[in-house]
C-alpha cells in the first residue's frame, strides 16, 4: 500500500503543469515601441531559463496578451490570462493608465504582479495595498530627481533659466505636475509654460506658438514616442530657438535617430548599449547573437532581468506558492545590465526595484545615443543651443 500511495504522489508530481507566466505589455498601439523591446527581453530571458533547466524542474512557459496601450482591452485581456490561460503569474505592464485600470481585477484574482513600466505615481497608490506587487521600473518621482539634478547643471553651466513644461493628459504625464513645476521653481527655474497636450494627436502648433511667445531656454515634454516627431516637427517649422529639448518618452520612435530632426533633443534612460557594466555588455552580446542587431530601449534588457529574477525566485521557493514566492523575490540582490537589483520600499509600495540612481541622460548625437550625463556615464559634451 505504501509503494502504491508514494507512486501515486509521484506520479501527481510529474505530471503537474509547467510554470506559467502571462505577459500583458502593448505590442500594438501607441506604446507597442516599448511592448515590441520588452518581448524581444522576454523571448532572450525565455530561452536562457529553459536552457538552464527551467523552473521547478520544467520548461518555463510564457503567454503573451497585447494591452495595446488602452484599458478597455487590457482588462479583458488580463483577466483572460488569469482565469482562462491560469497563469501562476503575472509579468509587464507598460502604461500608466492601463495599470491603474488593472488594479480592480489584480486585487480581485490576488494576482502576482512582476511589473516592468508604469511610473506614473496613480499606479502607486492604486497597488499600494497590493501584497504582490513588484514594481521593478523607479517611480515619476525618482525620475523627476534624476532630471532635476541634470537640470541644475544646465543652469549652473549654460545658464539655463527658463523652462516650458509640455505633458500629456493622461496619468503618466499629468500626475504630479503641480509638484514638477514646484520643484523647478524651488531650484531656481522660471517655469513659463505649462501646457497639456492629447498624446498621438500630433497637434502642436498653439503649443509652440505659446512657447515662442514664452521664450523658454529649456521645452520639457512629458509624453511617449508618436508624439517625438509631430513635436520635433513643430519646433523646426515655427524656428523655435531652445538651449536643448528635453523627453521623457518610455521609447522613441523607431529610426528617430537617422532623423535630422532628432540632432541634439535629449532624454532620459535607465541603459543604453554603450553602459560599461559587464552584465550589459553580457546582454548586448546575446541579444546581437539571437536578434542579430542591438536595441537601445532599456525595455528590452528590463523584461529580461523581470524574467530572469522571478524564476530564479520560483525555483528558490521551491513552489509557486504567491508568499514564498514573494519573500525570495524580496531578497533578490543581483548584479544587472542596470546595476544591482534589490527591492525596498517605496513611499507607498512595498517592493520598489530600481530608484533615482540608475537613470542617465542623453543626447542625439552623430545618429546614436550618446550618454552625456552623469560624469561616470559621459561620452560627449552636452551641446547646448543657445
Amino acid at each position: 500500500m505504501k509503494t502504491l500511495l508514494l507512486t501515486g504522489v509521484l506520479l501527481a508530481v510529474s505530471g503537474a503543469g509547467a510554470v506559467k507566466v502571462g505577459v500583458l505589455i502593448p505590442l500594438s498601439g501607441a506604446g507597442s515601441v516599448s511592448g515590441q523591446a520588452a518581448k524581444n527581453g522576454y523571448e532572450l530571458a525565455l530561452a536562457e531559463i529553459n536552457k538552464a533547466g527551467g523552473v521547478l524542474g520544467k520548461p518555463l512557459e510564457v503567454v503573451y496578451g497585447d494591452d495595446a496601450s488602452a484599458p478597455a482591452k487590457a482588462v479583458p485581456e488580463f483577466v483572460k490570462l488569469v482565469t482562462v490561460d491560469k497563469v501562476d503569474f503575472m509579468a509587464g505592464g507598460v502604461s500608466s493608465a492601463v495599470s491603474v485600470a488593472l488594479s480592480g481585477p489584480a486585487k480581485q484574482y490576488n494576482t502576482f504582479m512582476a511589473w516592468i513600466g508604469a511610473a506614473a505615481t496613480p499606479v502607486e497608490d492604486a497597488f499600494a495595498d497590493h501584497k504582490y506587487f513588484f514594481h521593478y521600473h523607479p517611480w515619476s518621482y525618482y525620475n523627476f530627481e534624476a532630471i532635476l539634478d541634470f537640470f541644475k547643471t544646465l543652469k549652473d553651466k549654460q545658464g539655463a533659466k527658463n523652462i516650458a513644461i509640455a505633458y500629456e493628459d493622461g496619468p503618466f504625464g499629468s500626475a504630479g505636475i503641480d509638484s514638477t513645476v514646484d520643484a523647478f521653481k524651488k531650484a531656481g527655474f522660471n517655469v513659463v509654460l505649462t501646457e497639456k497636450f492629447k498624446t498621438g494627436s500630433g497637434n502642436f502648433g498653439p503649443l509652440v506658438s505659446k512657447a515662442k511667445a514664452a521664450k523658454p531656454d529649456i521645452m520639457y515634454w512629458v509624453g511617449y514616442d508618436t508624439d517625438a516627431l509631430p513635436l520635433a516637427t513643430e519646433i523646426k517649422q515655427q524656428n523655435l530657438k531652445l538651449g536643448l529639448i528635453y523627453g521623457t518618452p518610455p521609447s522613441w520612435p523607431v529610426g528617430f535617430e537617422k532623423n535630422p530632426l532628432a540632432n541634439d533633443i535629449a532624454g532620459l534612460s535607465l541603459w543604453l548599449p554603450t553602459s560599461p557594466n559587464k552584465e550589459s555588455r553580457a546582454f548586448v552580446d546575446a541579444y546581437k547573437k539571437k536578434f542579430s542587431n542591438v536595441t537601445e530601449e532599456y525595455f528590452a534588457p528590463l523584461a529580461y532581468v523581470n524574467l530572469k529574477s522571478l524564476a530564479a525566485a520560483i525555483n528558490r521557493a521551491g513552489s509557486t506558492d504567491k508568499d514564498k514566492v514573494a519573500a525570495e523575490l524580496a531578497k533578490t540582490n543581483t548584479p544587472t545590465p542596470f546595476g544591482t537589483l534589490t527591492f525596498s520600499k517605496s513611499l507607498k509600495t512595498q517592493y520598489q526595484g530600481f530608484k533615482a540612481g540608475n537613470w542617465l541622460h542623453f543626447q542625439f548625437l552623430n545618429d546614436t545615443r550618446a550618454p552625456v550625463y552623469p560624469a561616470s556615464f559621459s561620452q560627449k559634451p552636452v551641446v547646448w543651443g543657445k
